[in-house]
C-alpha cells in the first residue's frame, strides 16, 4: 500500500525548490519541518512545522507520518543522526537520506569526492537499523537542469563558451530537478518495491559533446571550447579541501567525478532504465531540456 504523509527535512534549500512542485502535485500529505530560526516561506499546501532539532522535538512532528525525506545537503548531514532516531521513536515507516547524486557506495566515488563518505556513514547505519525501520537511497546523478544555466557542467550560456573535460566524451548520468521529484514521489507509492534498496533513476545519460552539439543547434552558432584535463581539476580540488576550501574545493571535486575519463558518473550499470520504468517516470531528453532552460533565460 502506498504510503499518504511525508515529512520534508531540508525542503528550503535548492534541492526542496527543485522537487517541492511535484510533492504539491501529488496526493500526499506534505510536512516541511524548518528550525525555530528559519524564515523560510513555502507555497500553499505544504505544512509547515518549527522544531528545535532535537529528537524529541522532531519525534513529536513525526508522530504518525509514513515516511521522512531529507533534502540536507551534503554539509548539512549532521542533522540526519537526530531525525534519524526521532523517525525509529515515532514509529515512521520509511526515512529516505540525502544520497541523491553520486553512488556513495562506490570506494573510487569516495576516494575522488572524499567529503560523500558523510553520505554513505548514514546509508551505513539505516542499513543496521532495518529492524526498526525501512530505508530507500536515491542515486540521480547531477541535476542538469538546475546546474546548466550556472555553468556548472562547463557551458557559458550567456558568452557561448564550453569548458570541455578530457575532450568531452565521458557518459554521465543526470536528473533534472523535477525527476527527482518524481522519483521520490515514486518511491513513497511503492513501498515495498523500494524497501531497503538503493534505486537510480536518470533523465537520461549523455556526455559534454553531446549537450554542446544541442546547444549550437539550439542557438544557431559555434561555440568556443577550451579542453581542461581533469587530473588539473582534482589535483586543484584536493588542494582547494585542504585549504578549508570546501565550497570551491568541493565543486572541482564533483566534476572532476562526473566529467573524468573513469566516468564514475555513468549509473547505467545500476539500472536506471529499469528503475525509471518500474517507477513510471517519463523519459527525458537532452534536446527538451536545453530548449527550455534556453527559453526559461530569454
Amino acid at each position: 500500500m502506498s504510503y499518504k504523509s511525508v515529512v520534508l527535512l531540508g525542503a528550503s534549500g535548492n534541492l526542496g525548490k527543485l522537487t517541492l512542485p511535484t510533492f504539491l502535485d501529488s496526493d500526499l500529505s506534505v510536512t516541511a519541518v524548518i528550525r525555530t530560526t528559519s524564515q523560510a516561506t513555502f507555497p500553499e499546501g505544504i505544512n509547515v512545522v518549527k522544531s528545535d532539532f532535537n529528537v524529541e522535538s522532531l519525534s513529536k512532528v513525526f508522530e504518525g507520518q509514513d515516511a521522512v525525506i531529507s533534502l540536507f545537503p551534503i554539509l548539512s548531514l549532521e542533522a540526519q543522526a537526530i531525525a534519524i532516531e526521532a523517525a525509529i521513536a515515532a514509529g515512521v515507516k520509511r526515512f529516505i537520506p540525502s544520497e541523491y547524486g553520486s553512488d556513495s557506495t562506490n570506494p573510487d566515488v569516495i576516494a575522488a569526492v572524499p567529503f560523500f563518505e558523510a553520505k554513505k556513514k548514514y546509508l551505513d547505519y539505516l542499513k543496521s537499523r532495518e529492524d526498526a525501520i525501512s530505508w530507500t537511497g536515491l542515486i540521480t546523478g547531477p541535476f542538469f537542469d538546475w546546474g546548466l544555466p550556472m555553468g556548472i557542467w562547463g557551458f557559458d550560456l550567456i558568452n557561448k563558451k564550453a569548458q570541455l573535460f578530457d575532450g568531452g566524451n565521458t557518459k554521465f548520468t543526470a536528473s533534472n530537478g523535477a525527476q527527482v521529484g518524481r522519483a521520490l514521489v515514486a518511491i513513497l507509492a511503492n513501498p515495498a518495491k523500494t524497501a531497503n534498496k538503493l534505486v537510480s533513476v536518470e533523465s537520461f545519460t549523455t556526455t559534454q559533446s553531446e549537450v554542446l552539439a544541442v546547444l549550437e543547434k539550439a542557438t544557431g552558432t559555434e561555440w568556443a571550447r577550451t579542453e581542461i584535463p581533469v587530473e588539473e581539476v582534482r589535483a586543484e580540488a584536493f588542494k582547494l579541501l585542504s585549504e578549508g576550501d570546501v565550497a570551491n574545493g568541493g565543486a572541482k571535486a564533483i566534476a572532476s567525478v562526473v566529467f573524468g575519463k573513469e566516468a564514475l558518473e555513468d549509473h547505467t550499470h545500476l539500472g536506471t532504465a529499469q528503475w525509471n520504468k518500474e517507477l513510471g517516470l517519463p523519459s527525458e531528453t537532452v534536446e527538451a531540456t536545453v530548449q527550455r532552460v534556453l527559453k526559461s533565460l530569454e
